[in-house]
């Protein structure tokens, strides 16, 4: 039985998950994730939507361009305040106004240089103050400022004879025209009180996504719908390594053993963390007594069964999990994924023509070599899917032989700022005076940034010219793969996982030893000897040469001509079992 992709149910009925909401509410505590949404998703219809684990996209892309829109009235605001003045014939005023403007820019400056000279030892600049550091480092600053690496006090000195001259201008211009300062004590006056609304507005829209019962608009947009289709769709288009001729470092990191390379192909599903390899390969032969029986006469001439039978076997097996009771119910989602590769789709853009059907995908299934890859998608989330273990299981008959591989991803929880609206204080009527207060306080910073109001009307065009989905029909020289998974980006490294570590990697050996089980009541079922296979599961069960993301373990190796290991008497030469793969 053969079902489609669908999103988990919680998603469906249209209350959102943990997951969602702090996406969420990330765009706008955010702007660099902000910034990806837009950039990424929004506004890059030529590529396709990476698949959704545990969240809907829809909400963000929504919530993305709200925060965007509060940012962007706030820098206008903020322009607007100096520009039209000027352009009305108030040019005192626009310069008072630029005056008090650039005041607070120097005292930002101050500040961030007192900071900068304060750590004594040089440490990892956050990524979120980068460009702040890039703007001060700038060669309009090092004109400015000549020698401020090598004589730190002159350059307060000279910051303080910029912001004295600056003031004393601001002071000459109110003294000559008093009119026109009190036009620009009214302009600075409501500069206050947008940025005030901005804060207010901004807290409030947090206090919405942290109670909403749903946070799907009412009617999507172009955009909106074609994300959607894109996320729920069977078929994930994945990015294929750059060819070795093209990459500049040639030497090959033997340091990692893993099927996929560096990067893994399963966009979307979070870090690879473990792999069977190689893959397990089962000889399809007859049960036997008969130690001497030779292999003409054990193996099946024509395979007892097809690929999607096993498949269609082992989902209903993996199922069940999600129907016991519900203080032992292990939470899952079994679902097709077909994997294609973006330079296949390309060759033959059918390929993404339309949704799978269930003949289409039992052809996929038991045709081993396509250009579609079918992979059983087995995911199990926890706390509102903020965290996603996904097992990918594939199953291939070729060659009178049975091929089965196994890959599993993670996607770790995001960051807490994204999550702080759920702590004590920070949602309620004072969390929104506080979210006004603060915007003030940060009102230098947005001064630093009031120049980014010509990028967000850049999106806006972008927005207006490009048309909803280019990924649907064959272009030239347009590859469609997904670039980005928003919900990779935001996730924890698996390395600094802590106690949910050992309850996830549970979960996934609990999937992990139900497929085997299945597989192996399934071929017995088919009239095929399961010893080996039996001999191969325990081992992977039990396998001591694995790794899971953060450590590598080799056990029972040997390097070099003639090398050998020692093995235990009770464990036949050659039998290793598949070990896991390299981090990714």
């Amino acid at each position: 039985m053969i079902t489609a992709h669908a999103l988990p149910a919680k998603e469906s009925v249209g209350e959102p998950t943990a997951a969602t909401r702090h996406l969420c509410a990330g765009v706008y505590v955010d702007e660099r994730f902000r910034d990806l949404v837009i950039d990424e998703v929004c506004t890059a219809p030529y590529r396709r939507v990476a698949p959704s684990y545990g969240f809907d996209i829809v909400p963000v892309m929504r919530h993305a361009w709200r925060a965007a829109a509060l940012s962007a009235v706030l820098r206008s605001a903020l322009v607007g305040a100096v520009v039209v003045p000027a352009l009305t014939g108030a040019l005192p005023c626009a310069v008072l106004v630029g005056c008090g403007l650039a005041l607070l820019w120097l005292l930002r400056v101050t500040r961030v240089l007192r900071e900068a000279d304060r750590e004594r030892q040089p440490k990892k600049v956050s990524k979120r103050r980068e460009w702040e550091h890039a703007i001060i480092n700038s060669d309009f600053l090092g004109l400015l400022f000549p020698d401020r690496k090598t004589q730190k006090p002159p350059v307060f000195r000279r910051i303080r004879v910029v912001a004295l001259s600056v003031a004393a201008t601001g002071a000459a211009v109110a003294v000559s025209d008093p009119s026109q300062a009190l036009a620009a004590l009214a302009v600075a006056a409501g500069m206050v009180v947008v940025c005030l609304g901005v804060g207010a507005t901004r807290q409030l829209m947090l206090n919405h996504i942290y109670r909403a019962q749903n946070l799907r608009p009412g009617r999507l947009s172009g955009r909106q719908r074609a994300a959607d289709l894109q996320q729920r769709h069977a078929c994930a288009v994945y990015r294929r390594p750059r060819h070795s001729e093209d990459d500049d470092n040639d030497e090959e990191d033997l340091t990692f053993f893993t099927l996929f390379g560096d990067t893994s192909p399963f966009i979307g599903a979070g870090e690879l963390i473990y792999q069977w390899n190689p893959p397990m390969g089962i000889q399809l032969l007859r049960p036997s007594d008969d130690d001497g029986a030779s292999l003409h006469d054990l193996e099946h001439r024509e395979p007892p069964f097809q690929a999607h039978e096993l498949v269609d076997h082992l989902r209903e097996a993996v199922r069940l999990l999600d129907t016991d009771s519900q203080e032992v119910r292990l939470p899952t989602q079994v679902r097709d994924r077909v994997y294609v590769a973006e330079t296949d789709v390309a060759a033959d853009p059918s390929l993404l023509a339309r949704p799978l059907d269930e003949a289409e995908l039992r052809d996929v299934i038991n045709t081993p070599g396509t250009r579609r890859h079918h992979f059983l998608e087995v995911t199990t989330p926890m706390a509102g899917s903020e965290y996603v273990a996904t097992v990918l299981l594939r199953v291939n008959v070729q060659g009178r032989t049975l091929s089965i591989s196994m890959a599993a991803c993670v996607l770790a929880h995001t960051p807490r700022s994204f999550q702080r609206t759920e702590e004590f204080g920070q949602h309620g009527a004072m969390a929104v005076v506080w979210s006004a207060f603060r915007e003030l306080r940060a009102l230098p910073k947005e001064i630093q940034k009031s120049w980014r109001v010509v990028r967000h009307l850049g999106a806006l065009g972008k927005a207006a010219v490009l048309p909803r989905d280019l990924t649907s029909e064959p272009r030239r020289n347009l590859l469609v793969g997904s670039r980005v998974s928003i919900r990779e980006t935001s996730s924890q490294a698996w390395s600094k996982v802590q106690l949910e570590k050992s309850e996830i990697l549970g979960q996934m050996k609990t999937i992990e030893r139900r497929l085997l089980r299945a597989a192996s009541d399934f071929l017995s079922t088919k009239d095929v000897d399961i010893s080996e296979f039996t001999n191969r599961a325990m081992k992977i069960i039990n396998s001591g040469i694995f790794n899971f993301g953060d450590n590598n373990s080799f056990n029972n190796n040997a390097v070099g001509d003639s090398a050998h290991v020692g093995v235990a008497g009770n464990q036949p030469v050659g039998s290793g079992a598949p070990s896991g793969g390299g981090n990714q």
